[in-house]
């Protein structure tokens, strides 16, 4: 499977210039997250403990190549369910992206199959938008800036309505 530099842009500068170097290995997968989230920050944490063959790279969305380097993912989209990226440059996300880890990774293989099996896949979607949705509120000192807006404000509450007629 050869490496399309349209979805993989890092190159060796000595491959460049022709010096005959070998080129760094390219992942299997890119993995995009939140790098303002605590909780992101920890589950990247965990998947670099598991990832002992270096086939994913974890790219904090903040980071001003991530933009460049993947135009094809949708930021706002990021900023809610992490993004995972193949080497083809089909965008995967949330729990689909975390099925594509388990998938990579050698002993997370099984786990991975279940989140995609029809009704376990559907259960954990819905689980991963509850926690991605919440993440923010539960680390309130990350958002004393007023940077977390986009995340809590009001049309993205996680709140029961109280009807009148109740």
């Amino acid at each position: 499977m050869g490496r399309e530099r349209s979805h993989w842009p890092q190159i060796c500068a000595a491959e460049i210039s022709g010096c005959g170097c070998e080129a760094k290995k390219m992942p299997d997968l890119t993995v995009l997250y939140d790098g303002a989230c605590g909780l992101c920050r920890a589950s990247v944490a965990r998947v670099r403990r598991i990832d002992r063959g270096g086939r994913i790279e974890l790219l904090d969305l903040h980071e001003p190549a991530a933009a460049a380097r993947f135009p094809q993912v949708n930021r706002e989209e990021a900023l809610r369910l992490m993004q995972a990226v193949d080497s083809g440059g089909k965008v995967y996300s949330g729990v689909d992206a975390w099925a594509r880890i388990g998938l990579a990774v050698s002993g997370w293989k099984l786990i991975a199959w279940l989140l995609l099996v029809p009704g376990i896949h559907l259960a954990a979607g819905q689980i991963y938008a509850w926690v991605a949705r919440n993440r923010y509120r539960w680390n309130p000192e990350l958002c004393a800036d007023g940077s977390c807006a986009v995340h809590t404000g009001p049309s993205h509450r996680d709140s029961e309505h109280i009807h009148p007629n109740n």
